[in-house]
């Protein structure tokens, strides 16, 4: 079951997308809602939800400010953009703020639903020319044979795919939080990603977690 918890300003949307996905059928439920990030940071139950789903576009807030407040309260819960904006613009300000999806309104069921099973196994999905464009660039930095990673790098990279914050990898490994920022940022400065997000999201994609 995936549970979202929706950020949206408009009650038309949010009534649609219950109307829309039921949990019995499409394995899908909508737990919880707000208006805006302030709502959601009083309200949200960060163990009734696995997902925030996030309009762009609230009045009176910015974009990129909203999902830094989303982060600093839900470190671990991903974030999907659902918005009718489709610059590539702010995909790509989304995508290097850490957003694990971005949605447009205008998606189908069968998009949405399949969006939402791959950032709940840990994929970053974006689309049209900006995830044609991310590719050939990542696909220019793996095209050598000398990318490799050691072991303890993996090790990393496959517990923040599968959701763990920093402090809970350090905490599994028993290091300390630094040691394991450093160790990431080695690992992104390799491969050229811009954060944890397109590290993940390039190295799943390429095989090698």
């Amino acid at each position: 079951m995936i549970r979202l918890y929706i950020i949206e300003d408009h009650p038309v949307i949010v009534s649609g997308l219950k109307g829309l996905f039921r949990p019995s059928r499409d394995e899908i439920e909508i737990t919880g809602s707000a208006t805006d990030v302030e709502d959601a940071i009083v309200k949200a139950d960060p163990t009734a939800f696995d997902i925030f789903l996030l309009d762009l576009w609230i009045p009176n807030a910015h974009p990129l400010l909203n999902v830094r407040k989303l982060k600093e309260h839900f470190n671990h819960k991903p974030i999907v953009i659902f918005t009718s904006e489709d610059s590539s613009s702010w995909q790509r300000k989304m995508f290097e703020a850490g957003v694990m999806a971005y949605m447009l309104k205008n998606a189908g069921k069968s998009e949405i639903k399949l969006t939402l099973e791959k950032v709940m196994k840990g994929q970053v999905v974006f689309s049209g020319s900006f995830e044609n464009e991310n590719e050939r660039k990542s696909s220019s930095v793996f095209s050598g044979q000398t990318f490799q990673l050691t072991a303890n790098q993996k090790e990393l990279i496959t517990l923040l795919s599968s959701g763990l914050t920093q402090q809970q990898i350090a905490d599994a490994k028993k290091t300390s939080v630094s040691t394991v920022e450093k160790t990431l940022k080695h690992v992104r400065e390799k491969c050229g990603a811009k954060n944890n997000a397109e590290l993940v999201r390039n190295l799943l994609e390429k095989g090698y977690i």
